[in-house]
């Protein structure tokens, strides 16, 4: 049986600012709240269940609607996303996930029990377990420049101080990505080679993206590759890319789905 995890992170549009530019907070949060709605309403028509991971200022901002998406798909934890988990204190991390995790848990009544970290800078995994979750999404095993270097880490899922890690996937060998800027950026071919690599090894394949992707950000002074097929290009592709997943009798699971079958 094959499985395939989708998952996005629902959080501010924040790239301007993370490249030295200025952009009113009220717009990042309406730029996401637009791309958010249009995920759903793609999940929706095929069916779909998928993994959310959400910070705690994109819930206070919109509590009802992270409440109406937990009915369907899965609500994880994203922190507060202007903070360096790998950098910032052990207490400090601990903190902010525990209340980040209990935000989400009492706002939706269900359990929450899954993180990824902004930038995927993941605090110790100890700090984790002590805020009471049971895995992680944050590790990318490739390298990244001026971001991260995992190119030696594992691929497949694996176990540290009872925290089940999840790695977004990435082809066996040249650890080519699939996920978020990959996907837009390269062909849709590109994609579908990169998932029946991954398929050849790997019982699950998971990628993610950010709400802010779709919606055109063609007219933001940002960096071509973080604008270039956002919006109803990104729509597209995906949806031909689920079409095409569809077709081939892969499973759609929540990556709390994925950490449930190894406990």
């Amino acid at each position: 049986m094959k499985y395939f995890c989708l998952s996005f992170d629902l959080e501010e549009f924040d790239i301007p600012k993370e490249i030295g530019k200025d952009i009113n907070k009220e717009e990042s949060f309406k730029i996401s709240l637009e791309g958010t709605k249009k995920i759903l309403d793609l999940l929706k028509k095929h069916n779909i269940k998928a993994t959310f991971f959400v910070t705690t200022e994109f819930y206070r901002k919109y509590p009802q609607l992270i409440k109406e998406i937990s009915k369907t798909h899965e609500i994880a934890c994203h922190g507060e996303h202007d903070k360096d988990y790998g950098k910032i204190s052990e207490n400090e991390s601990f903190k902010s996930v525990k209340q980040n995790m209990l935000l989400l848990k009492k706002g939706i009544k269900k359990n929450v029990i899954g993180f990824r970290a902004p930038r995927m800078s993941s605090p110790q995994y100890k700090v984790l377990k002590k805020a009471g979750l049971k895995y992680d999404a944050s590790l990318h095993p490739t390298y990244v420049p001026r971001r991260y270097n995992h190119m030696f880490s594992p691929r497949k899922v694996f176990k540290r101080e009872e925290i089940t890690i999840i790695p977004t996937s990435v082809t066996p060998i040249l650890r080519l990505p699939i996920t978020w800027l990959w996907f837009r950026n390269l062909g849709l071919s590109y994609s579908k080679m990169c998932t029946r690599l991954c398929f050849l090894t790997d019982s699950y394949v998971s990628i993610y993206f950010h709400p802010w992707e779709f919606v055109s950000l063609s007219k933001l002074n940002i960096p071509t590759l973080f604008k270039r097929n956002t919006g109803e290009a990104l729509c597209n592709k995906l949806r031909k890319y689920i079409i095409w997943l569809v077709n081939k009798n892969v499973n759609f699971v929540t990556l709390g789905d994925i950490a449930k079958k190894l406990e």
